[in-house]
């Protein structure tokens, strides 16, 4: 019986490249789906005797409202995959898998990222509109304490103090679906206005939605919100 390292060896020989077969109706760009993998990888799993237990090992969630009332879960799973050998023989994969979803999905979700990409990774196939992070270059301020609000707009009534919104992704943790998926929800889920406030700061497909375009359109929303404006996407 071969072992893990020796039965993976023999999968990275016999794995294909996988197409993008799938479409995202929403941003038009094609990628790889959980069923690609799945169908591409599972028969050459079965050949070499070779399968994957999952562990959740953290998980975080979030219940979000949009601007029209209706809820929004979001899970970030953290999944600790083990490949088994016919002889026991094993190895672990940790990864992070995130989802978001108006019902009882979002869980799912994150799990089937988790899991596509823990194959992906573990075979060496190429991932759909990953940044190099060599491509990109980033100054950061050095990091201040909180600030105290003027005490003259604390002592008056009717004066609002702006408070900046974080993003929830960071450079380290950027991708093109999460970064939609944020800013879909700060459009209250008009997919058109999405793809509006993308264009109008130069992202014209999935491909040119960098970190640095992320950002500036999720402060142009915030801004607009904080400041009790009507979006102005056009």
């Amino acid at each position: 019986m071969a072992n893990i390292y020796e039965a993976m060896s023999a999968i990275l020989v016999d794995v294909d490249a996988i197409g993008k077969n799938q479409k995202n109706q929403q941003q038009g760009f094609r990628f790889r789906g959980i069923d690609d993998v799945y169908n591409t990888v599972h028969p050459i799993f079965a050949r070499h005797g070779v399968f994957t237990v999952p562990t959740v090992i953290a998980e975080r969630s979030e219940e979000r409202t949009t601007n029209r009332g209706s809820n929004l879960i979001y899970r970030i799973l953290t999944i600790k995959y083990t490949f088994y050998a016919t002889d026991g023989s094993c190895f672990e994969s940790v990864v992070i898998g995130e989802g978001m979803d108006s019902g009882d999905k979002a869980a799912n979700k994150a799990m089937a990222v988790a899991h596509k990409y823990a194959l992906l990774q573990a075979l060496c196939i190429p991932t759909i509109d990953m940044v190099d992070p060599d491509s990109e270059s980033h100054q950061v301020r050095k990091k201040q304490g909180p600030q105290e609000p003027n005490s003259s707009d604390k002592a008056r009534p009717g004066v609002t103090t702006k408070v900046e919104s974080v993003p929830i992704l960071s450079v380290g943790n950027f991708n093109v679906r999460l970064a939609w998926n944020e800013i879909l929800e700060l459009c209250d889920g008009h997919t058109e206005n999405t793809k509006k406030v993308f264009e109008r700061f130069g992202a014209t497909s999935s491909r040119d939605i960098t970190y640095s375009v992320y950002k500036k359109v999720h402060d142009f929303l915030v801004d607009q919100k904080s400041s009790m404006k009507n979006i102005d996407i056009a």
